[in-house]
């Protein structure tokens, strides 16, 4: 939180030395999460604690990969890795950080239980290899390979939340109803 705060205010004198400090307080970030957080151990566990957990460990890695990608020098404008370095941290980390508490947090929010099915594994590995896509596009300089990874990223968020609205309304079915 301190490298964050201080590549703020770094952006605000000069931009190439903010987005650098940035990225080497992602990495750290992710590295220390990666290390420290409950997730590594959780990950051996059944269900929907492994699901979290590998929602989790995936996100750390797409930090450190934008992390990364800020240390290489990215200039803070419009390209490909601009796009790598956004994609890599908003779809890869926010939503692997989505996916891994939505089981959670939409019950807690409707009232419902908790509910979780191993399909959502099959969005979870779609977004991951989408991100691949993008990024080695990005990398590689391929703008097919880049729009491929970007359209395979929508269909796995939306089979994602198709997926929890299933599984909410079966988890909805199956609850014993009380006598009206």
């Amino acid at each position: 939180a301190v490298g964050l705060t201080a590549a703020l205010v770094m952006a605000t004198a000069g931009v190439a030395a903010g987005v650098r400090v940035a990225g080497a307080a992602l990495v750290a970030l992710a590295l220390w999460l990666a290390h420290y957080d409950v997730a590594r151990y959780t990950v051996r566990r059944q269900g929907l604690t492994r699901f979290i957990a590998a929602c989790l460990l995936a996100g750390y890695a797409w930090m450190a990969v934008a992390g990364l990608i800020a240390l290489a020098g990215v200039a803070p404008v419009a390209g490909p890795l601009y796009d790598a370095l956004l994609h890599a941290l908003f779809v890869g980390f926010v939503f692997s950080m989505i996916f891994g508490h939505a089981p959670l947090i939409f019950p807690a929010v409707l009232g419902v239980q908790p509910f979780y099915h191993p399909v959502f594994y099959v969005p979870l590995a779609l977004l991951h290899a989408s991100l691949l896509l993008r990024v080695g596009g990005d990398l590689a300089g391929w703008p097919g390979l880049r729009q491929w990874g970007g359209l395979l990223s929508a269909v796995a968020i939306v089979l994602f939340l198709a997926g929890v609205g299933f599984a909410m309304w079966a988890n909805r079915r199956a609850a014993p109803r009380s006598p009206a």
